[in-house]
C-alpha cells in the first residue's frame, strides 16, 4: 500500500509540478540569455544557440508531465466523451510539445525548413487545443458532484483560453505568417500558457486528495470491520 501511494504522489506530483517548473525555467533561461526578449519571442526560440539543451530538455519535462496529467484525468473520469476525448487531447499535446522539442523552430529571419515545419505543427497541435479540452472538461465538471467547485474556473480559464489564442491567430501570428502585432508573440503565448499550467497543477491537487482520501477510507474499514461488537442485552 505504501509503495502504491508513493508512486500516486510522484506521478500526480509531476504532472502538477512540470508545467509549472517548465515555465519558470523558461523564464530563467530568457532573463539569463543576451538578446532574448520574452515579450517578443516565443519560448521555443531558447532552444536555439548554444544553451538550447536546456530549453530541448524543458519540452521533454512538458511532455511527460502533459502524459502524467492525461491519465490523471483518465483516472477522475469514467464515463462519458470526456473521459475519453479530454485524456485524449491531452496526450496529443504531450506528443505535440515531443514533435517541438525534436525539431527546434527556425532562427527569427532564416528561411522556412522541414525542421522548422515540423516544430511549427507542435505548436499547432497543442495551442488551439488548450481552450477545447478546458471546456470540454468543465462541461463535465458541472456534471460532477465533487468536481461541481471547480466548473467556473474551468469554464473562465477556458474562455480567456479562447479568447487569447484567438487574439494569437488574428493580430500576432505565427513566426512565418507575422501580424501587425507580432511583436507581442513571447508576451501572448506566456498569457495563454501559464493560466493553463496553474489550472493543471489546481486539477491534480485536487484529483490527490481525493484519491488519498479513498484510500484513507479502504484501510480503515478493515479495521473497523475487526473491532469487537457491543454485547447485546
Amino acid at each position: 500500500m505504501n509503495s502504491k501511494r508513493t508512486f500516486d504522489g510522484v506521478w500526480h506530483g509531476i504532472a502538477a509540478l512540470g508545467p509549472l517548473l517548465f515555465f519558470a525555467v523558461a523564464t530563467a533561461e530568457g532573463f539569463a540569455r543576451a538578446g532574448y526578449d520574452p515579450i517578443a519571442q516565443p519560448i521555443s526560440a531558447l532552444a536555439l544557440g548554444p544553451r538550447g539543451w536546456v530549453q530541448t530538455v524543458n519540452f521533454a519535462l512538458l511532455a511527460v508531465s502533459l502524459f502524467s496529467f492525461a491519465a490523471v484525468l483518465r483516472t477522475q473520469l469514467r464515463r462519458g466523451v470526456a473521459s475519453v476525448a479530454g485524456p485524449g487531447l491531452f496526450v496529443l499535446m504531450g506528443f505535440a510539445v515531443t514533435l517541438a522539442g525534436a525539431f527546434p523552430m527556425d532562427a527569427p529571419g532564416a528561411s522556412p525548413t522541414p525542421v522548422g515545419r515540423l516544430h511549427m505543427l507542435g505548436g499547432f497541435l497543442m495551442f488551439p487545443w488548450i481552450p477545447v479540452v478546458m471546456l470540454l472538461v468543465a462541461r463535465r465538471f458541472r456534471s460532477e458532484p465533487r468536481w461541481r467547485p471547480y466548473f467556473k474556473y474551468t469554464l473562465v480559464t477556458g474562455l480567456l483560453s479562447l479568447a487569447t489564442i484567438s487574439f494569437f491567430l488574428l493580430f500576432v501570428g505565427p513566426p512565418a505568417f507575422p501580424r501587425p502585432l507580432s511583436g507581442l508573440a513571447g508576451l501572448v503565448q506566456r498569457l495563454q500558457l501559464l493560466p493553463f499550467f496553474v489550472w493543471i497543477a489546481l486539477v491534480t491537487r485536487h484529483a490527490y486528495r481525493g484519491l488519498a482520501r479513498t484510500v484513507q477510507n479502504r484501510s480503515d474499514q478493515p479495521a473497523q470491520a475487526a473491532l469487537p461488537s457491543a454485547p447485546t442485552a
